[in-house]
Formats: structure tokens, C-alpha cells, sequence
């Protein structure tokens, strides 16, 4: 699969909904960074592949993919956990005259569109 630009950049989206880490037995209760990024990202992008972000390449080229996914404890051993924040990272393929912070910009109104206000998206 070919790429519909010829410039890439990395953006970093991601949120911190709690103040620190908590038990997973408070799921039921607190809000959840993890689920919360995980649905912001499968608004961006059809099963198909075709990118759902407004002026981020058109005709179903695949022009955004995510890299990098931090959600959670990642030391030794297990952890039941419900972390407090979640992030990754984004690679963006550009067309023409756009740039990291064009993409940024339609990235962010399509959160804000999609009800996902409180995830950042910033150049990596």
C-alpha cells in the first residue's frame, strides 16, 4: 500500500483523566484513560482503512497510522491497574503544502467534533 504524500510527521495524542494510578476494582466507578483513547482513535480511521479526519488525504489512501501506544503499568511482573493516562503516537503522511501543525489542527477539530475534547494532539 502506497502512502498519499511525500512528507510524514509523528504527533503525540493522549489524555490524563485521574490524578494517579488506581486499583482496577474502581473501573466500574472512575473514568478510563485507556478506553477513552482507544475510542477517540477508532473514530479516526473506517474498518476499511479510510481515513474519517476531514482534509487529511481523501479517496481511502491510508495516510494515518498510530506507532506507539502507552497505556499503564509497564515494569516487571503484573499490576492491576486502571492508569491514569493514556498516549500514543501518530504517524501522519502530508500532501502538498501541509504541515504538523495543519494536521494537528484537523486532527483536534475532529476530536472535538467526536466528543473528545479532553485528548491532546500535539508534534511529537
Amino acid at each position: 500500500m502506497g502512502t498519499c504524500g511525500e512528507k510524514t510527521v509523528q504527533l503525540r495524542m493522549g489524555l490524563k483523566i485521574l490524578a494517579s494510578n488506581e486499583h482496577s476494582a474502581e473501573a466500574a466507578i472512575l473514568p478510563s484513560a485507556a478506553w477513552h483513547l482507544v475510542w477517540a482513535l477508532g473514530t479516526m480511521k473506517k474498518e476499511t482503512g479510510e481515513v474519517l479526519v476531514d482534509g487529511l488525504c481523501g479517496g481511502g489512501t491510508k495516510s494515518l497510522n498510530f506507532t506507539e501506544m502507552k497505556i499503564g503499568y509497564t515494569g516487571e511482573g503484573d499490576m492491576t491497574i486502571l492508569p491514569a493516562e493514556a498516549y500514543c503516537n501518530l504517524q501522519v503522511d502530508l500532501t502538498g503544502e501541509q504541515t504538523a501543525e495543519y494536521a494537528c489542527a484537523r486532527i483536534r477539530a475532529h476530536l472535538d467534533a467526536h466528543g473528545c475534547a479532553d485528548v491532546s494532539v500535539e508534534p511529537a
